[in-house]
C-alpha cells in the first residue's frame, strides 16, 4: 500500500483498519488537527508535542494528549498498536534520525506500522535503525517495529 504525498492520514487509517488496529500514537501532534480525524475515523489517539501551547489546544479539541520529546517518550516498551510521526524527524539534526526512529520502535508493539517522513527520500535504510525494517513509499515511509 502506497501512502500518497496528498493525504497519508487517509491511507494509514486504511491500513490499521485492515490490520485490526484500533489506536495510533501522533507524535508531533501540534494543535490535534491529525489527531481528530484518526478519532472521526474510529482510532483511539494518543498525542505529544514538544509545545504545551500545542497540548492546551488538542486538550481543549478534546484530545488526549501529553508534552514529550521525540526522543525520550513517556510510555512503556509496546504500548501503541501504530503511531503516526510524520513530522517527526522534520527540523531534527541527522544525527538524531537513529534515536527517535529507535525510540518510535520501543513504544510500538511487535510488528506495528510507524508512519514517518523522511527529509531526505534517498536515505539508506541502512543509516535509519537496525531495529526497524522500512518499506519507502514516495517520500512517506511505514516503518516496522520488530516483530
Amino acid at each position: 500500500m502506497a501512502l500518497s504525498p496528498e493525504d497519508p492520514l487517509t491511507e494509514f487509517v486504511a491500513l490499521l483498519k485492515a490490520e485490526g488496529r484500533r489506536g495510533v500514537l501522533g507524535l508531533d501532534c501540534g494543535r490535534g488537527a491529525d489527531g481528530l480525524r484518526f478519532v472521526q475515523s474510529g482510532i483511539h489517539f494518543t498525542g505529544v508535542d514538544r509545545s504545551e501551547e500545542n497540548i492546551h489546544a488538542a486538550r481543549a479539541r478534546g484530545l488526549e494528549a501529553s508534552v514529550a520529546a521525540a526522543g525520550t517518550l513517556p510510555f512503556a516498551d509496546s504500548a501503541f498498536p501504530s503511531v503516526w510521526a510524520v513530522d517527526a524527524l522534520a527540523g531534527l539534526p541527522p544525527e538524531e534520525w537513529d534515536d527517535v526512529v529507535r525510540e518510535l520502535g520501543r513504544v510500538a508493539a511487535p510488528g506495528a506500522p510507524i508512519a514517518v517522513v523522511l527529509p531526505e527520500p534517498d536515505v539508506p535504510e541502512s543509516d535509519l535503525s537496525e531495529q526497524v525494517l522500512s518499506e519507502q513509499r514516495a517520500g512517506f515511509t511505514v516503518l516496522r517495529s520488530p516483530a
